[in-house]
């Protein structure tokens, strides 16, 4: 019994010996393979990620350029079904899409799905930037196919904006085609977020009645803001104010006073004055500002007049033109226009015009 005993303390002790033994050896190895892998880590130089320029093509078959050029919409969209090898592996359903992107907003991006697409650039005699899709496959092909056929309004938000302003009636799928852009949808959130009231109906058509490089520019103001405010609505007020929105006029005097005041030329100032109502208590305060300024005395007595008689509010209605409302309030068709900032005598029903008091 004492010998079986001695003999299992042996092997124990040799058992204990190896696993001391072996952990150490394994303790060292992975020792010596983190240092091996810190080191090599300071000599990996890690590649910065740059942007791949577009590759520039050349096609030699002009008659061909300019024969796509000039194609209407409907037209392009019936040769996206015409595979016909043209040059250097173009076909060409493939110029009808580069056509469709370049000149009728087409969204290829939306059509792709975000799949990612090889591109090429070819700029066309008048430096018209085409941008080829080479290699689409079949499947590809046919997703841009079916995004065509079945998408009521399949442009970009760009193409989607000047539909509208191409309209009288603005279809209410189209309206809510472009409500759903990310321009349209930053900028009325922030338009929201500002001191006052404005509806849905009157935002839309005051955001629509600029140009679409202003609502671009705002959104990506707006984008880049921490907080999502506006940092200056100068360059998209401004111009909707020259051609005689009353909304411009009063978001100026609410959210740019000072520049109002200021930076405004008397022949702008009287069109801003011609535009405001003294209703609003900013209105008033701003009327004020202007009757004790430093301007001519026909920009100080006209805010007078309009802080002591402010102006009455009329809704177009049926059967309405100028003429009949200059006989129906005692004025002149011309003081009318001036005061609405109108270029026509032709009246929108359900407009909201000014009339002398």
């Amino acid at each position: 019994m004492d010998s079986f005993e001695k003999n299992l303390h042996y092997h124990s002790r040799i058992l204990i010996h190896a696993l001391i033994i072996s952990g150490t050896l394994n303790i060292a190895l992975i020792a010596t393979f983190v240092t091996f892998v810190v080191k090599e880590r300071k000599e990996v130089v890690i590649p910065i990620a740059m942007e791949v320029p577009l590759k520039k093509v050349t096609l030699s078959n002009q008659e061909v350029i300019r024969n796509f050029s000039g194609m209407p919409y409907e037209n392009l969209v019936q040769a996206l079904y015409d595979e016909t090898h043209v040059e250097e592996g173009q076909r060409r359903c493939d110029l009808a899409l580069a056509f469709l992107g370049a000149y009728h907003h087409f969204d290829v991006e939306r059509a792709f799905a975000g799949y990612p697409i090889e591109r090429r650039v070819m700029l066309l005699d008048d430096e018209k930037k085409i941008i080829l899709y080479p290699g689409l496959s079949d499947g590809r092909l046919e997703a841009v196919r079916n995004f065509a056929r079945t998408e009521v309004w399949p442009l970009t938000p760009e193409g989607l904006f000047r539909e509208i302003q191409m309209r009288s009636e603005i279809p209410q799928s189209l309206k809510e085609a472009f409500e759903n852009t990310t321009e349209y949808f930053v900028v009325k959130r922030a338009f929201h977020r500002l001191p006052c009231s404005i509806s849905e109906e009157a935002l839309f058509s005051f955001i629509t009645e600029g140009s679409w490089e202003e609502i671009k520019v705002l959104a990506e103001q707006i984008q880049k803001s921490p907080d999502g405010k506006v940092a200056d609505f100068i360059p998209f007020l401004m111009p909707r104010m020259e051609k005689g929105s009353k909304l411009a006029a009063h978001l100026l005097v609410l959210l740019e006073k000072e520049y109002a005041l200021k930076q405004l030329d008397d022949a702008q100032m009287k069109q801003l004055l011609a535009l405001l109502a003294g209703e609003t208590p900013a209105c008033k305060a701003f009327l004020s500002e202007v009757k004790n300024s430093l301007r001519s005395d026909q920009m100080q007595g006209l805010a007078d007049r309009l802080l002591e008689n402010p102006p009455r509010r009329y809704i177009v209605q049926a059967g309405d033109s100028l003429w009949k409302l200059s006989i129906d309030y005692g004025t002149k068709v011309e003081v009318i226009k001036e005061m609405n900032g109108l270029e026509s005598k032709n009246l929108q029903l359900g407009t909201e015009l000014l009339l002398p008091p």
